[in-house]
């Protein structure tokens, strides 16, 4: 028998407030290169051997604080595999409002290429296996796929920066129209 070991609720306080005291940090400051354990603790008002009792470095906590953010991303991809009917549009609104929540550290993030690189990835992955459920000739969809995922990453990215005045809803539709 075996017996899965819960984390602590304080351990888990305390990552939680960690993590929300460097993101708010790097939105006031997007230079992870000034980003120190003394600002992150004080900001979240714990002290450096807390920090050191979950994390190795700022490294450490940044790579978790993107897997986090990857591992949500993920739950919130399956909307774009099929933007072609009412149901889907609603699923992809969700997923552009998942961005929009998390714009400023969205915006962070999209500096370094590595982020961008891995969403992409992730889109990518994500169309490429509906697609592929859809279609059987598999091969000449990958490429096609590759340009809708670097395509649907641009719109996200430009709309973030320059066109976040305009609705998720009207992004979901503009991106259906693009992709039919």
């Amino acid at each position: 028998m075996t017996t899965s070991k819960k984390q602590d609720p304080r351990a888990a306080r305390s990552k939680r407030l960690l993590k929300k005291a460097t993101v708010d940090i790097l939105i006031e400051n997007p230079d992870i290169s000034k980003l120190t354990v003394q600002q992150i603790t004080k900001r979240a008002e714990l002290n450096r051997a807390t920090f050191y009792l979950h994390f190795l470095d700022i490294n450490d906590l940044l790579r978790q604080l993107v897997y986090d953010i990857f591992d949500n991303l993920l739950l919130e991809t399956t909307p774009i595999l099929q933007i072609d009917n009412k149901n889907n549009r609603d699923r992809l609104i969700l997923f552009l409002d998942y961005f929009y929540q998390h714009r400023k550290l969205l915006a962070v993030l999209f500096e370094h290429s590595g982020f961008k690189k891995k969403l992409q990835m992730i889109l990518k992955d994500s169309i490429v296996l509906q697609r592929v459920r859809e279609d059987s000739d598999s091969k000449e969809i990958v490429l096609s796929m590759d340009i809708l995922a670097s395509s649907t990453l641009g719109i996200i990215m430009w709309w973030l920066k320059d066109g976040v005045h305009f609705s998720s809803e009207y992004i979901a539709d503009q991106m259906i129209e693009l992709y039919r």
